[in-house]
C-alpha cells in the first residue's frame, strides 16, 4: 500500500505541492486528475524520488521511502512510466527493456509476461525505440517499467498523444494489472472520461493541493467536473 501523507514540495521560492495526501491500494487504480500545471507530475516525481520533498511522508508497504534514492525505490517495487515516455531512441526495443533489469534481482531476464501484454513488442525487438510510433513507444515504456517486476505502477498521462486503439489496449493492461495481478496503480490523467472507467479512487488537484478525493463510487460527477475546469 502507498500512503502519501501531507507532502510539501517547492522549486526555489515557488511552492508546488501543499500538504498533498493520496493513497493507492493493491488491486486498485487511484487516478490523480487536474489541469496542466497543478502539480500532478511533480507529485509523481516526488513519489519515485526524482524530486526531494520538504515535508510529509511517503510510505510504501509501511516503510517511509522519502529518503531513498530513485534506484532504491525501484528495487523496493515502485515502477514509473514518466510523462513523455522517455524511452532511449537509439537503443533497440530489447535493449530498452533490459535497462530496467538493473532494478531486478541479479540474473533476471525480461519476463515473458510483458510480451503477453504487448505482443507487438516481440515483433520489434531489434527495432530502435525512436523508430516506433507514439503508441508503440508508450507500450514499450510501460513494458520497461514492468520488466523490473514492481508491485506499484505509476503512470503519468499514458494516453497523451496516443491513438484511440492503443488507448484501449493501455486501459486493458491497467485493468488487468490491478484486478488480476493485484498491483497498486497510480494513474495521472487530464481526461476524466478515461479515468472514470478505471478508477477505484480519485484525487483532483487544484493549485498544488488535493481539492477533492475519495472512492470513485462516492463522488459526484458534477463536483469532479467542476474542479477540472477551475
Amino acid at each position: 500500500m502507498l500512503r502519501v501523507e501531507g507532502i510539501d514540495l517547492s522549486y526555489g521560492a515557488s511552492r508546488c505541492l501543499r500538504g498533498v495526501s493520496i493513497e493507492a491500494n493493491p488491486g486498485q487504480v487511484t487516478c490523480v486528475l487536474g489541469r496542466n500545471g497543478v502539480g500532478k507530475s511533480s507529485l509523481m516525481r516526488a513519489i519515485v524520488g526524482l524530486e526531494r520533498i520538504q515535508g510529509g511522508r511517503i510510505l510504501w508497504e509501511g516503510r517511509d521511502v522519502a529518503g531513498l534514492a530513485p534506484a532504491d525505490r525501484a528495487r523496493a517495487g515502485i515502477g514509473y512510466v514518466p510523462q513523455g515516455r522517455e524511452i532511449f531512441p537509439f537503443l533497440t526495443v530489447q535493449e530498452n527493456l533490459e535497462t530496467a533489469l538493473a532494478a531486478a534481482p541479479r540474473g533476471s531476464k525480461v519476463p515473458e509476461e510483458v510480451f503477453a501484454l504487448f505482443p507487438i513488442l516481440r515483433q520489434f525487438l531489434r527495432r530502435r525505440g525512436g523508430d516506433l510510433s507514439g503508441g508503440q513507444q508508450q507500450q514499450l515504456a510501460i513494458a520497461r517499467a514492468l520488466t523490473a517486476r514492481p508491485r506499484l505502477l505509476i503512470l503519468d498521462e499514458p494516453t497523451e498523444g496516443i491513438q484511440p486503439s492503443v488507448i484501449k489496449d493501455i486501459a486493458r493492461v491497467i485493468r488487468l494489472l490491478a484486478r488480476e495481478k493485484n498491483f497498486a496503480v497510480v494513474l495521472v490523467e487530464q481526461y476524466y472520461e478515461f479515468a472514470r472507467e478505471l478508477a477505484d479512487r480519485i484525487a483532483v488537484m487544484v493549485r498544488g493541493e488535493v481539492a477533492l478525493g475519495g472512492a470513485m463510487a462516492e463522488l459526484e460527477d458534477e463536483a469532479v467536473r467542476r474542479l477540472l475546469t477551475v
